[in-house]
């Protein structure tokens, strides 16, 4: 006879097969058995968000965190980076129902556990719900911190292998604009300015990640300046403008859009890489897709959310590429009018 756990862990298995009514009548059956409601519940909230219901998805994960804080140390196995994670209770954070991009009113679309991914930051509540919006095609976080700074990123030194990767963008970027003054927002680990530098750019970048300039500065003499984008003032215009994977962190697109828009010259180009919903790669993994838990992720563009915004603020989308650096991300170069 099965015991308690093996019908757990069939109901499971059903689960990740869309075999929801069967597994549901099993979780039923062994909810009440003495300290199995919080991983029943559990369960019982990602078959949720997989049947199109995130609000019973996010009360039902909840639910279970807060009847057993520290159910990651159940539910997964001892090598999970967040193993040792103990709920605290639900932290402040900012909460938005409306779309950053047109001020319409999203909907519930989907719910999943951040805390699943590696890096997650214990500051930042577990479980996030995204918000979709019908006329922008875009998809955005119901609640975030105020401040989402990835302040505990896993360092790292430039990759040679990225040179000939920002090589061959730079050398597409050449195709819609001619200048050769460089600024990017975001500067990583050096590659792009270590790549423009060797192509003749005059580069600037900035990072609100302090060690990332300390490393561009001292380590590859290049220009580079702790700060915000958003927050960023300068006199200086660019005939380029790089933001690899900055748009989906911030709280305000539009606002960084209007300061792209008034940082380039006339006739510069920005290049944009961010994750996109719509894509291949996004579409084929569906709910394993790992942007959808990405905790320091407040946006989920498409790409006819984000040549809307590019276009209503002046940029005109002239190029796009399905990104060879990350799974799922779009590349659109956009030419300021």
């Amino acid at each position: 006879m099965n015991t308690i756990s093996d019908m757990y862990v069939t109901a499971v298995k059903l689960s990740r097969e869309n075999k929801f009514n069967e597994a549901t009548e099993i979780l039923a059956k062994i909810r009440d058995e003495a300290g199995y409601a919080p991983y029943c519940d559990f369960q019982l909230a990602v078959m949720a968000n997989m049947q199109c219901n995130p609000v019973l998805a996010y009360d039902l994960f909840y639910q279970s965190f807060n009847a057993a804080p520290g159910i990651m140390s159940v539910l997964y196995d001892e090598n999970h980076p967040n193993y040792n994670y103990i709920f605290q209770g639900i932290n402040p954070e900012v909460s938005r129902t409306d779309c950053p991009l047109c001020g319409e009113q999203g909907k519930p679309h989907w719910t999943y556990i951040l805390c699943e991914t590696s890096g997650f930051n214990p500051e930042i509540n577990p479980v996030r719900m995204w918000m979709y919006c019908k006329p922008c095609h875009h998809i955005f976080a119901r609640d975030f911190p105020e401040k989402i700074f990835m302040y505990n990123a896993n360092p790292r030194k430039a990759n040679p292998q990225f040179f000939s990767y920002y090589s061959n963008v730079l050398t597409n970027i050449k195709k819609y604009t001619s200048g050769m003054s460089l600024f990017e927002v975001g500067v990583g680990a050096s590659e792009c300015l270590l790549a423009a530098r060797e192509m003749g750019y005059k580069t600037l970048g900035i990072d609100v990640i302090s060690r990332h300039v300390d490393d561009a500065v001292n380590l590859y003499g290049l220009d580079a300046e702790t700060s915000d984008f958003i927050e960023f003032e300068s006199t200086q215009k660019w005939d380029i403008i790089i933001m690899g994977d900055v748009l989906e962190h911030v709280s305000d697109p539009v606002l960084a859009i209007k300061k792209v828009k008034t940082l380039l010259n006339p006739g510069g180009a920005v290049w944009i890489s961010t994750p996109n919903f719509d894509s291949a790669h996004s579409v084929l993994r569906g709910h394993n897709d790992a942007m959808r838990k990405q905790h320091y992720h407040l946006n989920y563009f498409s790409r006819e959310s984000l040549y809307r915004v590019l276009e209503k603020h002046g940029l005109t989308p002239v190029d796009y590429q399905i990104s060879n650096h990350y799974n799922g991300s779009m590349e659109v170069i956009a030419v300021a009018k």
